[in-house]
């Protein structure tokens, strides 16, 4: 053992410190106070109100490294812009267009301006997903394994109403995807589907800037409990292009929406009960949550990794994904449930892998 002089101490931890500022300064996503994560994008991506900044705070060589910083405590490196896609600080969750029509059936155009159109390599549809940030896109894990080694030949596109009116439709920007991160990959199983959950990295950020079609959503904020959402008299949103009959028709239909309950694991259980092996495909550790449950109130095939919403879409109840639709039995059966990945249980993980550095 040796000793070392207090001087070079003092040197060492202001290598530390530097070091980390370096590391920090290089990174291009990171969390504000609060738990609500921030990202960093390019200019024209992200509104000045309510989810951005105005690139004339910039401080080039200002004692900063040329880092792009905002009141909230967000920082960014050198041209590259603050975004708040999350939290308060954002317009997620918010309807951007007034919408009339709340009925079961047809979903209005920009109802759901969060919801992801996700094609595969020829071009056909193959499930959907919920827009986190202009980089990121949560899903299903078991409607992109297939892409995982390949993310190039998925591709996500938004402000999606008619799929058959995406190439005539100026408002349905795209992107290809740069990664594909599926939570716990060891251990996934793609026949059981739990801890179906997936992260989509996108190779060119969808822009938020005067859009009447294209949001984020919100996920549950850093307090919100596990449980948060599963409540009998919580009243919650499915939207998806999925059919609205038990079909396996790869065919989708214009963007649909449904009002359903969310309901505890073991009533869930119990809906199951001679249809499905529910101790190998259910999660009750907490995973999982059920809703549904009453005739022709469900989602159905084809609308795997689709957004549950819950919440009013105000500024004081904004919609926030509490589910991501994996599984069900048939669908629309009275007592029968559909199964979605419960959001807020591996909100932590969300965030650790949207917030990871974008190259």
């Amino acid at each position: 053992m040796f000793s070392v002089p207090n001087s070079c101490i003092a040197i060492m931890l202001y290598a530390v410190v530097f070091l980390a500022f370096l590391v920090h300064s290089g990174s291009s996503q990171g969390l504000l106070p609060n738990g609500d994560p921030y990202f960093c994008v390019p200019s024209g991506i992200c509104p000045m109100t309510g989810g951005g900044i105005d690139p004339r705070i910039i401080t080039p060589g200002g004692g900063n490294g040329g880092q792009t910083e905002a009141p909230s405590g967000g920082v960014c490196p050198s041209g590259r812009y603050v975004c708040y896609a999350q939290g308060s600080s954002s317009n997620c969750g918010q309807r951007l267009v007034p919408i009339t029509n709340t009925n079961d059936g047809e979903a209005q155009f920009g109802a759901y301006p969060w919801q992801a159109y996700m094609t595969g390599s020829n071009g056909a549809y193959i499930g959907s997903g919920s827009l986190l940030s202009p980089y990121h896109v949560l899903t299903a894990a078991h409607k992109v394994l297939a892409y995982e080694s390949n993310p190039s030949q998925l591709t996500i596109i938004m402000g999606v109403n008619d799929p058959a009116n995406i190439n005539n439709s100026p408002a349905a920007p795209r992107s290809t995807a740069a990664q594909i991160t599926i939570f716990n990959r060891q251990t996934y199983n793609n026949e059981t589907l739990k801890n179906n959950l997936a992260i989509v990295r996108l190779a060119n950020p969808i822009s938020l800037v005067n859009q009447n079609s294209i949001n984020t959503i919100c996920l549950p904020s850093a307090n919100t409990n596990a449980n948060a959402y599963v409540n009998p008299s919580q009243r919650c949103i499915v939207s998806g292009w999925g059919q609205a009959q038990p079909s396996n028709s790869p065919s989708p239909t214009k963007l649909k929406q449904v009002m359903v309950n969310t309901v505890d694991i073991n009533t869930c259980e119990s809906g199951f009960n001679g249809r499905v092996d529910t101790s190998r495909f259910l999660d009750k550790s907490g995973g999982q949550i059920c809703a549904g449950g009453e005739s022709q109130r469900d989602a159905c095939f084809q609308d795997g990794g689709a957004p549950l919403t819950c919440g009013q879409g105000t500024l004081t109840s904004r919609f926030t994904v509490s589910g991501i639709v994996i599984w069900g039995k048939s669908c629309g059966l009275t007592g029968v449930y559909g199964v979605y990945t419960n959001v807020p249980y591996y909100r932590q993980w969300i965030v650790q892998t949207i917030t990871q550095p974008i190259p």
